[in-house]
């Protein structure tokens, strides 16, 4: 919500600083589209952490009892490899990136490119809270009605 309430009071500011005084502000747009970046990585984090992300369960559930089983299994796993590659490489990213000043607000682009190494990090950290839950919770989880 901090990164909501920011981007709106920038837009905000912007829109009365061109419109009424005549005078954009030079830094709002870098500052909204870094500010945008982070919302959304950190949106998909928690979404993650909520099982909320879109999977394409009508197929899986079309498989057998024991290879759905072992679908819901490997998924997460593949899942959290990625996830922690990305990281990773994120961090990687700031290396080779701080050096870099941004040109309206002069700030190292190590910031903004953060919100990828955070973000995915995040996801990793989740993902393996679901791989442990799958592993030692009670059952698989119930097939989809879709009709």
């Amino acid at each position: 919500m901090f990164f909501c309430a920011a981007m709106l009071g920038v837009a905000l500011a912007h829109v009365i600083m061109r419109y009424l005084f005549n005078n954009a502000l030079t830094w709002s747009e870098e500052f909204l589209r870094f500010a945008m970046v982070w919302f959304t990585l950190i949106s998909a984090a928690v979404l993650h952490y909520q099982k909320g992300h879109v999977g394409i369960v009508i197929f899986r559930d079309m498989f057998p009892d024991r290879i759905r089983a072992i679908c819901i299994r490997i998924i997460p796993i593949l899942a959290v490899v990625a996830t922690a590659s990305v990281t990773v490489n994120g961090v990687r990213l700031l290396f080779r990136t701080y050096n870099q000043i941004t040109p309206a607000l002069g700030i190292s682009m190590a910031i903004p490119y953060a919100a990828i190494p955070v973000g995915f990090f995040f996801m990793t950290l989740f993902g393996i809270a679901h791989i442990i839950e799958l592993t030692f919770g009670d059952k698989v989880p119930e097939r989809e009605n879709f009709s």
